[in-house]
């Protein structure tokens, strides 16, 4: 009796560090990823206000910033993957810097030429056009570098101070019922519907390394959760013309995203996934209540437990600078290489055109206009999501319009971004599996985008 009262009174000591921690510290998570807001007139989040902000600080010395980090990144993929390796194993961070495949090195040295020729505006006009290079390496790199730098930095006040364990335990049942996961994955879906889907699958990530997600968790999660936001949504429904439909365009994703996710896990590969933790873990989700336990109480509990044994604020930021600079010179060299090359090819020849002459005449047959400008659109969102909705804002007929703008936000897998993020992170996804799972998405979302479209239009 005596053990369990000082247990208690120990308990009670330290409980309002406990509570700072996981009230303040995780209060601060939602305000900054998941609670939207009007400002200047539309709607943002926190991390998308601040992300502003440096924007407009920046300014045009932007492209000194994304192009420096370019080059930064190919001469560490050089010293660190072009000489020998007992030498590069010696070196600081080598088990981040040394690149798993040489594909990696290859993209990451062409970004820092390529990069650097945009920067200096030297070189043939297919590499430093404002179509490719600048777009590539300038307007959309910065935006990302921004999102994600930030993200990654204050990521752990979302994951890591007892949010995830309280909601997941609450909506346990719900998620496990309808997606066979467990309730925290709501977290990762809100902060990709409200933020971005980078983001999405960095925590994502980050929960599977800390052995919270199985193998088969966080493949599922990583390509079925990891949603367009809600400001992408807008700006595609912008650009490719048809902003009036943006409400019906957003509600045809959240079904068929929906959709997606409870049929495509059942299919292989994702069907063949293991429940398997990182590195051999053992499982330490348990999101199960006790019969006649209340499951607020038990949230609660856990939530407690959590912000117990979490890091400082200061460690956790610490945490997510390394994780910033992993992802800035290893992913998004690789990344914004991908999306450069795919607007080179795009706009300079008539390669995708040729690719995607089959597809002309299953536009034709389903009564789609202008099939032959619209076909590279069905397939093209592999390599980068926002080229659909280029070639959408380059069409006339608003159903055309919004079927390619509806694949731009419910294909979901483009390796200008999000599959690059998830081979490099440390989710046993292989690059087959990543094109069959967008050809299974494609496969659900393109039908259903035709009869809406014709419904509307």
């Amino acid at each position: 009796m005596t053990v369990q009262q000082s247990s208690s009174q120990k308990e009670a000591a330290t409980s309002p560090i406990i509570w700072l921690k996981l009230l303040g510290c995780s209060l601060f998570g939602v305000l900054f990823f998941l609670v939207p807001f009007q400002y200047n007139n539309s709607w943002t989040i926190s991390l998308g206000v601040v992300t502003s902000l440096f924007t407009q600080m920046i300014g045009d010395d932007m492209k000194v910033f994304t192009c420096g980090v370019f080059f930064l990144g190919a001469l560490v993929a050089v010293i660190y993957n072009l000489t020998p390796k007992s030498f590069a194993r010696k070196l600081p961070l080598s088990e981040k810097f040394i690149a798993a495949h040489w594909l990696w090195t290859l993209l990451a040295i062409i970004g820092g030429v390529a990069s650097s020729m945009t920067f200096f505006q030297v070189g043939p006009d297919w590499v430093i056009s404002k179509e490719t290079g600048i777009t590539a390496y300038i307007d959309v790199a910065g935006a990302i570098f921004l999102l994600i730098g930030l993200g990654c930095l204050f990521l752990p006040f979302l994951t890591d101070y007892g949010l995830l364990d309280f909601i997941g335990t609450l909506l346990q049942k719900a998620f496990q019922k309808l997606f066979n996961l467990p309730g925290r994955a709501t977290i990762d879906t809100l902060a990709s519907w409200v933020g971005s889907s980078s983001i999405a699958v960095v925590m994502t990530d980050y929960q599977y390394k800390q052995g919270y997600y199985s193998a088969r968790e966080s493949a599922v999660i990583a390509t079925n959760f990891s949603v367009v936001s809600i400001p992408f949504v807008l700006l595609t429904a912008q650009v490719a013309g048809i902003e009036s439909h943006f409400l019906q365009l957003y509600a045809s994703m959240i079904f068929i995203c929906v959709l997606c996710a409870i049929v495509t896990p059942k299919l292989p590969p994702l069907s063949r996934f293991k429940d398997e933790y990182c590195g051999g873990q053992e499982k330490k989700l348990n999101e199960d209540v006790e019969s006649g336990e209340s499951r607020v109480a038990c949230a609660t509990q856990r939530a407690i437990a959590t912000a117990k044994k979490a890091p400082s604020p200061l460690s956790s930021i610490k945490k997510g600078f390394w994780s910033m600079t992993d992802i800035y010179l290893m992913m998004m060299p690789a990344a914004m290489t991908i999306e450069f090359l795919t607007l080179s090819v795009y706009s300079h020849t008539s390669i995708l055109q040729t690719l995607s002459y089959p597809f002309i005449f299953l536009l034709e047959a389903l009564n789609i206009p202008e099939a032959e400008m619209a076909a590279p659109g069905l397939f093209i969102g592999l390599l980068d999501q926002f080229v659909p909705t280029i070639i959408a804002g380059s069409l006339s007929e608003p159903i055309t319009k919004f079927i390619l703008a509806g694949l731009s936000v419910t294909q979901l897998i483009f390796f200008a971004e999000t599959a690059i993020l998830i081979m490099r992170s440390a989710i046993p996804i292989t690059i087959t599996q990543l094109i069959a799972i967008f050809a299974i998405r494609t496969a659900i979302s393109f039908p259903i985008l035709v009869v809406i479209g014709h419904m509307l239009f």
